[in-house]
């Protein structure tokens, strides 16, 4: 049986590092391939949470588009130590009217699915999460499908520091290479594609539901490796905490531009037309999280 025990990269180092904090055994083992994956709860592990989820809650994240529950060629995602979807689900599984798994559409390019969901008062609170994902490939030179190119015309126009570029042949699924820039920096590890695709799917429902002067947050959740931080590999640790400091501190420095940026979806997706928005944007860890869900 192929085993898995030492981390390969910063995602599997901080999988690992959390799996210890934990204080769980990890393994879980794909019978088909004979191969354990020990950044993963064990089957035991696994089928325990599982089984504690409410019924509610497991058909939110069946009924999402992340394939969070159950193994295909790997684990089920939401079994990682490092899964964000975890993440957000320990968090928040116990607030009284929380949605998993917000599915929106975008009316450009299909479906925007948002990691939670809360409506407090007169305020649409939407969640997004990130755990293990910031550490991963840059989000430089990605594919996107040209359909979002106009949307991205938009934003270009009515945002100061934001510029993209698309390039490339079209490929046969509709995509070409495209590179975002915010103050003509090249954003690599914070994912603006996605928040985009996010923020024309929270307009799109504005716009289709004609709510009137309606009370926006978008709350940007990253896991910080403070509490693991003492037991990150070596090989990984400084690359790791550098990382969440430059993301981090990107999403701080250009909080106004991200605000900018929504704005300019909602333009593009109403025209202004008998609606507004009062929309705020927060960047959280897990320890000042649910002190914006009010």
């Amino acid at each position: 049986m192929e085993k898995y025990q030492d981390p390969t990269d910063m995602q599997t180092a901080l999988d690992c590092a959390i799996r210890e904090y934990e204080g769980k055994k990890g393994g879980y083992v794909m019978t088909k391939s004979d191969t354990t994956y020990c950044n993963y709860m064990n089957n035991k592990e696994w089928n325990s949470f599982l089984n504690e989820m409410s019924p509610i809650h497991k058909a939110q994240y069946c009924c999402g588009g992340g394939g969070e529950l159950y193994p295909g060629r790997y684990p089920p995602k939401m079994a990682s130590f490092g899964s964000s979807s975890r993440f957000i689900y320990e968090l928040s599984k116990n607030i009284s009217g929380f949605k998993f798994e917000e599915k929106l559409d975008t009316k450009v390019g299909g479906v925007a699915n948002l990691d939670g969901f809360i409506k407090t008062n007169d305020k649409y609170i939407y969640i997004e999460a990130k755990r293990r994902e910031i550490y991963g490939a840059s989000h430089a030179n990605e594919k996107i499908k040209v359909v979002y190119e106009d949307v991205y015309n938009t934003i270009q126009e009515l945002v100061i520091n934001f510029n993209f570029e698309m390039y490339g042949e079209e490929d046969e699924e509709g995509c070409k290479k495209c590179t975002f820039k915010i103050c003509n920096k090249v954003v690599k590890y914070f994912d603006l594609k996605q928040l985009i695709c996010h923020f024309l799917g929270i307009t799109y429902d504005i716009a289709k539901h004609n709510i009137k002067d309606a009370e926006v947050k978008f709350v940007y959740l990253i896991y910080n490796p403070k509490e693991v931080e003492g037991i990150i590999s070596e090989k990984y640790k400084d690359n790791i905490v550098t990382r969440y400091r430059e993301v981090t501190e990107f999403v701080n420095n250009n909080t106004s531009i991200i605000k900018s940026i929504f704005n300019a979806v909602f333009e593009y997706q109403t025209k202004r037309q008998n609606t507004d928005v009062n929309f705020e944007f927060k960047l959280v860890d897990q320890d000042s999280y649910k002190d914006e869900l009010k």
